[in-house]
């Protein structure tokens, strides 16, 4: 890459004669921006907002010869060219130049601008050499990064915009990870548009999980990566819950939400609102679950997961199921019907039918080749990445209109919508109380004496339970 290459590549985008472009670019000053922002004059953080994404376009021009003629640049990122295979997402990224410099060094590198037009030109250069690079205008469902970079950009950010985007930007950490930020809260008689955050900035970033070490780097602290559990309930906790709930083993970082006499769906939308780590577990007030319950479905790292139950009351079929048809517009309100996953389950079962006594919570040998992937579940022991959550907007569930089913075949709709796959760890298995527990043996007797064949003969309209 060189200064050159990039001004012939501007007036290719902008389809202007080249020595046109290149005056331009070598006439900029930073004056220039400063009496766009003088004469924009914006107060609020909305109105800086809106500044850099509609009248940003300048960048255009100054960060060509900023990128690769100025030595403050290149010291500022310098550091980072030593990396290799990390995932990185660089915010402000302008017109694409670090990115492109840290996925030639063999990092997973993700594009982060407001301004569309700054977006397009470094798509338009991404492409021209082959590379594969996520732009996004916002850091929404971005979760699991090594690196944020964040070089000359906070100084831009209205002090209003400040706490909220630290969090944001702590969200797309992993726990140790840092954000690489060079900033200039300074030279306000040059950059009108520079904020001066410099007597709160470590305090909020600090309210964010993000620790200064010495080298200015702040790190995302250990609490993130906690679990969130979620405990929808009608009435009283039953005693059979709160025994499971106390043997399981938890995180050191734990919340605990309860949500009670609100219909399912409200209940599940309200935890998922007040959701403040990177994992949610519902776990259902009428089931029990095993002591090793949530260790062994964090273990697959899996955006989302599910632990096995039954259905009760009524025939014990799993609560996992695959898509079998939409009805027609007079059948069911145009219900989509789905059929719970037999023989599947029931191969893994059968193997195990020593184990399995009294319906109890059980956790069985398992391996990823046993998990099932499958088109429906119920939420009663469910374990999601808040990246699933962030993908798909609200309400995340919600009963069928006009009937109190189907709230979480909602979400699994909406899950899969948005890309992601679901899955059943048939080796977690929970009790399901009626008036007993209905458990794994129960499901195992009731298709042998049904001599049940085939499950898609089988399907039920959305949601039914």
């Amino acid at each position: 890459m060189s200064f050159d290459l990039t001004v012939r590549e501007l007036a290719r985008f902008l389809e202007r004669p080249y020595e046109e472009v290149l005056a331009e670019v070598k006439s900029y000053t930073v004056k220039k921006a400063a009496d766009i922002w003088k004469q924009a004059n914006p107060k609020t953080a909305e109105d800086v907002e809106r500044f850099y994404r509609d009248r940003g376009d300048y960048y255009l021009y100054e960060l060509i010869p900023w990128n690769y003629e100025n030595d403050v640049y290149k010291s500022w990122n310098s550091p980072l060219l030593s990396y290799r295979g990390r995932k990185i997402v660089e915010i402000g990224a302008g017109i694409g130049t670090l990115c492109i410099q840290l996925a030639y060094a063999g990092n997973d590198v993700t594009y982060c601008d407001i301004n569309p037009t700054l977006r397009a030109f470094a798509e338009m250069r991404f492409k021209e050499r082959g590379l594969y690079i996520p732009i996004v205008s916002d850091l929404k469902g971005l979760r699991d990064f090594d690196i944020v970079v964040a070089n000359d950009f906070f100084e831009h950010i209205h002090k209003d915009k400040l706490p909220d985007l630290l969090k944001d930007i702590a969200g797309c950490l992993k726990d140790k990870g840092f954000v690489y930020h060079r900033s200039n809260f300074k030279q306000q008689e040059i950059f009108p548009m520079h904020f001066d955050h410099s007597e709160y900035f470590l305090k909020m970033a600090r309210d964010a999980n993000l620790i200064e070490r010495a080298n200015g780097d702040l790190v995302k602290g250990g609490e993130s990566r906690g679990v969130h559990i979620g405990l929808p309930c009608l009435g009283e906790i039953p005693d059979e819950w709160f025994y499971s709930f106390m043997g399981l083993h938890k995180p050191s970082s734990l919340k605990l939400s309860k949500v009670s006499n609100r219909p399912a769906d409200v209940a599940r939308n309200q935890i998922i609102n007040e959701l403040e780590k990177d994992w949610l577990f519902l776990m259902d007030a009428d089931q029990t679950f095993a002591p090793e319950t949530l260790d062994k479905l964090m273990s697959w790292d899996l955006p989302i997961v599910s632990g096995l139950y039954f259905k009760s009351p009524g025939a014990p079929y799993p609560h996992c199921y695959q898509y079998a048809y939409q009805g027609s517009a007079n059948q069911e309100k145009n219900a989509h019907f789905y059929s719970p996953i037999v023989n599947p389950i029931a191969h893994f079962l059968l193997k195990h039918k020593d184990k399995l006594k009294g319906g109890e919570a059980i956790i069985l040998p398992s391996t990823k080749e046993d998990l099932i992937e499958c088109d429906g579940i119920g939420a009663g022991c469910i374990l999601v990445h808040r990246r699933v959550l962030d993908a798909i907007e609200p309400p995340w569930f919600q009963y069928n209109e006009g009937t109190n089913i189907g709230e979480d075949f909602y979400f699994c709709r909406k899950v899969q919508a948005a890309g992601f796959k679901i899955y059943v760890d048939p080796g977690v298995i929970c009790g399901h109380k009626a008036k007993g527990l209905i458990g794994a043996e129960h499901f195992l007797h009731f298709i042998t004496s049904q001599n049940i064949k085939d499950e898609r003969i089988h399907p039920y309209p959305y949601g039914d339970s």
